[in-house]
C-alpha cells in the first residue's frame, strides 16, 4: 500500500522529532522537553535516538483531537 492510499490510522514509519514537531507547529525544542508528560509513545533506537511510529503518532494525536 502506497503513503498516498494510506489509511488514517498510519503506518510503521519511523518519524523523527522533528518530523513529528513541524506535523505539530511547535518547535523541536518543546517536543523534546515534553513528550514524556504528553505521554507520546516512542521507540527508543540507542541512548540517543527515538523515534515514533507514524500510526501511534495518529493514534495518540486523535485521541486528544476534539
Amino acid at each position: 500500500m502506497n503513503r498516498t492510499t494510506m489509511s488514517r490510522g498510519g503506518s510503521n514509519t519511523l518519524l523523527s522529532f522533528e518530523t513529528i514537531a513541524e506535523r505539530m507547529e511547535l518547535p523541536k525544542r518543546t517536543l523534546l522537553d515534553n513528550y514524556k508528560s504528553w505521554d507520546i509513545p516512542v521507540v527508543r533506537i540507542s541512548d540517543r535516538i527515538l523515534r515514533v511510529r507514524e500510526r501511534d503518532f495518529e493514534a495518540w494525536l486523535d485521541a486528544r483531537t476534539e
